[in-house]
């Protein structure tokens, strides 16, 4: 198993374009820079708070979790359209709650559903990846 990387912010390969949900020890963060939900990331991140995060845009997710006092980050997962047929890659859309509909003013969260064949031909998701939050009137079908 490889070594999993240690989490820095400050070099999230991203260019401040991206999403985030992020749990911390006493609630769920969600938005994007600039946000009033990203500063309380920040402060999350600086005392120790931050549990677990997702971070993602339309090139990718990449997911941080807390592993032995420290911010570790998993290989990011790409949105690889090369090598899936126009049907094999499926949007999703969910409805969050509405507390945090009111809380973020998001109303859905996109997900890439990334669809590979196995030997008997039988279809099966080999990867899920987070895509946007979606507020009213997106056009990613925002509600």
């Amino acid at each position: 198993m490889n070594e999993l990387a240690a989490f820095d912010i400050t070099r999230l390969a991203m260019d401040d374009d991206y999403y985030f949900i992020a749990h911390t020890l006493d609630c769920v963060l969600l938005g994007r820079p600039g946000e009033s939900d990203h500063r309380r990331l920040l402060a999350a991140i600086q005392n120790g708070t931050l549990l677990e995060a997702h971070f993602f845009n339309a090139a990718g997710e990449i997911f941080v979790t807390r592993s032995q006092d420290r911010l570790v980050q998993y290989e990011p997962l790409l949105h690889d359209r090369n090598g899936f047929a126009a049907g094999e890659v499926i949007a999703r859309e969910y409805e969050l709650e509405e507390k945090f509909r009111q809380q973020s003013g998001y109303h859905s969260l996109t997900v890439k559903e990334y669809i590979k064949y196995d030997e008997d031909h039988l279809a099966y998701v080999e990867k899920t990846v987070l895509f946007t939050l979606n507020k009213a009137g997106d056009a990613h079908g925002g509600k």
